[in-house]
C-alpha cells in the first residue's frame, strides 16, 4: 500500500512539474471526419467536435474517426477505446499522449521539435515517436502490435513501476525503423514487472523507493524495458501497401467540403430518406444514412447521366442517385470505377469483367 501511495505522489508531482510553463487549450484538437457511429464521453460525436484532455473516445463497427491534433492527425480504427490523456500546448511546442485501451490507431504525428513529445500507451506498451507514420493495436488480451510505415518509433513495455518515469524509460527504449514490426504480450509484461519489482525490493530493503533509486533500477532494467532483436521482424510488402496508402490518405478534409457534408448530414437528419444521400464533390464520394457518413470513396470517373439519374462506381459500390442526391438503388460491386450505360443496362468492370446492372433497380443481370 505505501509503495502505490509513493508512486501515485510521484506521479503528481511529475505532471504537475511537467504543466509549468504549459497549458491545456481549447480547439487545439477536433474531430475533423469520421464514419459511423463515434462516441466522445458517451455522448453522440460530430464532425468539428472539440477534443479536451481525458476526453473518452468509442467508435463502433465499420466506423473509424480522424482528430486533428495540432499539426498531428490520428485514424482511430473501428470498436477502438481510447482517452486522450495530454493535449498540452505552449507557443508551437506540442505534447500529446494517447491511451489505446484497445483497438486500432493510424497515427501522422507532424515533425516534433526538440521539447515536444508525442506518446502512446496501451495496457502493455509505450511508444514514442518524431514525424512517422505507424499502426499500433491493442486486443482485448492486452497483446500490443505496432507497425512503422515511415521514420523511427522508439518503443518499451509498459512497467507499471516506472509509470511516473516514463521520460527515462523511453531514453533506453530501442527504436523500431521502416517496415518493422514487434508483438508485445501481457505475460512478457507480467515477467518484467516480476524482476523490477525484485530489484526495486533489493535496492530499498523493503523500504518506499525514492527518485534516486527508481532511476538507477530503470537503468538495469534495460532488458525488461526493451524489445530484443529477435522479436523484431519485417512485414510483407503486401501488408505494408495497404495499410500504408491509407495512413497516407488520412489529412485534413477541404473546407468546402466539410461545410457541404455537414449540410447534408442535417439535411438527411431533418428530412430522411430511406436509402439515404449521396455527395459528391470534386474528388470524394459520400454516402449518407440514418443521419450519418456510412461511407465514402474516390471519385475515380465523373458521375453519368442518363434519363435525369446520376449514376457512379467507386471501389465497392455503384450507386444511382436523382440530381439532388437521393439514393434510388446501391450495388455492392466491386469495381475500378469505369461506368457505361446501354439502354437499360449498366456496366461495370470488376476484377477485369464486365458486370451489368438492371439500370432501374441496380440488381445483377
Amino acid at each position: 500500500m505505501r509503495k502505490k501511495t509513493v508512486s501515485a505522489l510521484l506521479a503528481i508531482i511529475a505532471a504537475i512539474a511537467f504543466g509549468c510553463g504549459r497549458e491545456t487549450v481549447e480547439e487545439h484538437a477536433t474531430i475533423s471526419f469520421m464514419i459511423g457511429d463515434v462516441k466522445i464521453n458517451s455522448v453522440e460525436a460530430q464532425i468539428g467536435d472539440i477534443i479536451k484532455q481525458n476526453d473518452d473516445i468509442l467508435t463502433g463497427g465499420n466506423s473509424f474517426c480522424d482528430i486533428r491534433i495540432g499539426g498531428s492527425i490520428i485514424r482511430i480504427k473501428a470498436q477502438s477505446s481510447v482517452k486522450i490523456s495530454t493535449l498540452l500546448k505552449s507557443g508551437n511546442i506540442e505534447d500529446t499522449e494517447i491511451g489505446l485501451n484497445s483497438g486500432k490507431l493510424l497515427c501522422k504525428p507532424k515533425k516534433l521539435l526538440k521539447d515536444e513529445n508525442f506518446m502512446v500507451k496501451t495496457p502493455t506498451a509505450v511508444a514514442g515517436v518524431r514525424g512517422t507514420q505507424f499502426a499500433i493495436e491493442a486486443d482485448k488480451l492486452k497483446t500490443t502490435r505496432i507497425k512503422v510505415f515511415n521514420g523511427e518509433v522508439k518503443v518499451a513495455r509498459r512497467i507499471r513501476q516506472f509509470e511516473s518515469s516514463v521520460e527515462k524509460v523511453m531514453e533506453l527504449a530501442p527504436t523500431l525503423e521502416k517496415e518493422q514490426k514487434v508483438v508485445i504480450t501481457a505475460d512478457e509484461v507480467k515477467k518484467a514487472e516480476k524482476v523490477v519489482e525484485n530489484r526495486l525490493q533489493e535496492a530499498t530493503a523493503g523500504e518506499l523507493p525514492g527518485d534516486n533509486v527508481i532511476e538507477e533500477v530503470i537503468q538495469k532494467s534495460e532488458v525488461q524495458i526493451g524489445i530484443d532483436d529477435k522479436s523484431v521482424q519485417q512485414f510483407s510488402p503486401e501488408d505494408f501497401a495497404k495499410e500504408n496508402k491509407e495512413i497516407i490518405e488520412i489529412q485534413q478534409k477541404p473546407k468546402e467540403d466539410i461545410v457541404r457534408i455537414t449540410r447534408a448530414i442535417k439535411q438527411q437528419k431533418e428530412r430522411p430518406v430511406p436509402e439515404g444521400r449521396l455527395l459528391i464533390t470534386r474528388y470524394d464520394i459520400y454516402f449518407i444514412r440514418d443521419g450519418k457518413i456510412q461511407w465514402d470513396g474516390k471519385v475515380v470517373n465523373e458521375a453519368v447521366r442518363s434519363d435525369g439519374k446520376l449514376y457512379i462506381a467507386s471501389g465497392e459500390y455503384v450507386f444511382c442517385a436523382d440530381p439532388e442526391g437521393t439514393v434510388i438503388w446501391k450495388a455492392d460491386v466491386n469495381n475500378d470505377g469505369s461506368l457505361m450505360i446501354e439502354g437499360d443496362k449498366v456496366t461495370v468492370k470488376s476484377g477485369g469483367k464486365s458486370v451489368k446492372l438492371n439500370a432501374g433497380t441496380g440488381k445483377r443481370i
